[in-house]
């Protein structure tokens, strides 16, 4: 404002002495052609002065303020003398302009340009007061903004702080002695989760720390407890009871005091768990409402959180359709039933080395990452059927006491089972392995079904053990399968199953029926040294590659009736124990029955050997049919010859009269 009224008093004073001076008109005209020098003059003079300005006053750097926290920052000295430097010079040039211009040789025209140029100064002032004002308005707003700021952190310091009382004292409820107290701290901590999403990780956190607290259910403390002497006391005399009774008295008197715990405590306490268990469950799992059969929305927390539940104690554990994303169940004790039909595990599922003395329900459930079931044991039956394992799924040296259900199951990764032990039936029918499945060593003492499988890894049952029958038809090996010394003590059957890559059953022991018909061994099959104890059978399998049977034992009937063999079949020093037939196979390659054993009848009707017969080392009893010819039978191909019984040579014999 000073500077617009020093302006204003220049522009009177310039009036004045247009008026008064005759020595103006002289003036005038000198600034008429020269009127840049004395702006020049101006602009130099502003610049020097902001410069002093600036050394004076050094700028300071600039702040990141939060949102809500703007504050208009104060003016000063130098936008104030640079307002008024500006408002000066374009008072000045506009002067200028105008009286250059449009000011005519009379006094009064002149009179009247100076008038306009006030005129549009004075303007150019208002506009700078309507500024003014409208930073005043903007400063006001700003002050509103940071007061509606400072109340809303107000308000949620407040609320925080009544979240942390809450949680406290329902942490604190948690560890009174008092069953109702320990129930009203955990709908405490419910409340807390349900009314604050951002709190909900941390409850379950405490949940799950309250659940691997330890504790023994009820039943098993009772089971545990065993009426009269032990065997050892039985056995020992008057003076051994006297003398343990009073070693365990000086024990007892170095152990500080403790209150038993009562069968009341220990079911009230199994309350208080099961209620922590239903208020995860309930929230974790969205379930359907009964009577409008719709997901209960407002318990289930739709975000995934972590469990960690590492050595719990859970009693009848009900997840169905748990979602959840870690979930560690390493060393659990499930006492009872476990569900978790339609569990879905977003990231690494853990339950190495868990008990579930109940039965174990796992239909459906999806497990994203790895799955670790290693050394679990299983009491009760275990259900897997129709799941899904994303990552690596481990089951090493885990134990099923009862059946084992994995039908329909898809492994899109590797599959470990390594040393399982399968005491009653174990059914894989249909399952799908698309990495490697692996069982060695595993021990199925019940009847195994692995019918219409799909194995797109390697399959390795090396060493496993099969106690009772063993099914694998229409199964697909799309790679390797390793069958080395297992022992198969049932019926076994492998019919209509396609081998793709190798597959190999060397010092595999039969002890039931064999059988692989209609089987297809597209590389090469071997089966060395292996023992057949009960009947065999190969009817119409097709060896595309060599098939190896050397060294095999063959205790019963060993039937390859119509069996193709497109590559080599190797036959050395087997030994057929019972009888054989080989009637209608076809060797297109070489067939190598060298120092084979045939102890009983073995039949080759109709059976046909490659042309190249040199090659070939027939079963004894057996030749080509018109083999010095070399004649080839009728409709067959002309590179395959027929195998005919060696003929009879009848000598008479003169002591009987007769053959």
């Amino acid at each position: 404002m000073l500077a617009w009224l020093f302006a204003a008093a220049g522009l009177g004073m310039a009036a004045w002495i247009a008026r008064s001076w005759f020595w103006w008109s002289a003036a005038w005209m000198w600034l008429g052609r020269w009127w840049t020098v004395p702006v020049m003059v101006l602009l130099l003079a502003s610049a020097a002065a902001l410069g002093v300005l600036r050394s004076r006053h050094p700028a300071s750097p600039p702040r990141l303020a939060e949102a809500g926290t703007d504050v208009m920052p104060a003016l000063t000295p130098r936008a104030i003398l640079l307002g008024g430097l500006v408002l000066l010079g374009l008072g000045i040039t506009a002067a200028a302009l105008l009286l250059i211009n449009f000011a005519g040789t009379e006094p009064r025209e002149r009179l009247d340009a100076i008038r306009t140029a006030a005129t549009l100064i004075v303007g150019t002032g208002g506009a700078a007061a309507l500024l003014l004002a409208a930073r005043r308005q903007r400063a006001a707003e700003l002050t509103l903004a940071v007061q509606h700021k400072a109340a809303a952190d107000t308000a949620h310091d407040a609320a925080a702080r009544r979240i942390t009382e809450l949680y406290l004292k329902a942490v604190e409820q948690l560890g009174s002695d008092k069953a109702a107290v320990r129930h009203g701290g955990l709908y405490a901590l419910e409340r807390v989760a349900q009314d604050n999403p951002n709190q909900r990780q941390t409850v379950i956190n405490v949940i799950c720390a309250y659940l691997r607290s330890p504790y023994t259910p009820v039943i098993e403390r009772l089971s545990t407890r065993k009426g009269g002497l032990s065997a050892v006391a039985r056995q020992s005399t008057a003076a051994d009871r006297v003398a343990a009774q009073a070693a365990a008295a000086r024990r007892i008197g170095l152990r500080p005091p403790t209150s038993p715990v009562t069968s009341e405590q220990l079911r009230q306490e199994r309350e208080v768990r099961l209620t922590a268990q239903r208020i995860l469950t309930s929230h974790l799992c969205p379930g359907l409402d009964r009577t409008s059969n719709q997901h209960t929305d407002s318990l289930y927390w739709a975000e995934n959180y972590d469990l960690d539940l590492t050595g719990a104690t859970l009693i009848d554990f009900r997840a169905t359709n748990l979602t959840a994303r870690k979930a560690a169940f390493t060393d659990v004790h499930f006492s009872g039933d476990a569900e978790f039909s339609n569990a879905n595990f977003t990231d690494d599922a853990e339950f190495s080395n868990a008990k579930f003395t109940g039965g174990a329900e796992f239909s459906g459930a999806r497990f994203t990452g790895r799955a670790w079931f290693s050394t679990v044991a299983f009491t009760g039956d275990a259900n897997f059927r129709e799941s899904t394992f994303i990552g690596n799924a481990e089951f090493i040296e885990a134990t099923f006491i009862s059946d084992a259900e994995f039908s329909d199951t898809t492994f899109a990764a590797n599959a470990w089972f390594n040393r399982v032990k399968i005491t009653e039936d174990a059914w894989f029918g249909r399952v799908k392995f698309n990495g490697e499945a692996v069982f060695s060593e595993a021990k199925f003492t019940g009847n195994a079904w692995f019918d219409e499988a799909k194995f797109a890894g390697n399959a390795e049952f090396g060493e496993a053990t099969f106690n009772y029958d063993l099914t694998f038809t229409d199964t697909e090996f799309t790679s390797n399968a390793w069958f080395n010394e297992a022992k198969l003590t049932g019926d076994a059957d492998f019919s209509k199953v396609k081998f793709n890559g190798e597959a190999e059953f060397s010092h595999v022991t039969f002890t039931g029926d064999a059988e692989f018909n209609d089987s297809t061994f597209v590389q090469d099959a071997i089966f060395d040294r292996v023992e057949f104890s009960g009947d065999t059978t190969f009817r119409k399998a097709k060896f595309v590659e060599s098939g190896d049977f050397g060294m095999a034992i063959f205790m019963g009937p060993a039937r390859f009736d119509e069996v193709k063999f497109v590559g080599d079949a190797w036959f050395n020093k087997a030994i057929f124990a019972g009888d054989t037939w080989f009637d209608q196979a076809i060797f297109t390659g070489r067939a190598q029955f060298d120092h084979a054993m045939f102890l009983t009848t073995a039949s080759m009707m109709e059976t046909k050997v490659s042309e190249i017969f040199d090659w070939c080392v027939l079963p004894t009893g057996w030749t080509i049919d018109n083999c010095q010819q070399g004649a080839v039978t009728n409709n067959e191909g002309s590179d395959m010859l027929r195998l005919v019984p060696v003929p009879v040579v009848l000598t008479w014999n003169e002591s009987s009269d007769g053959f």
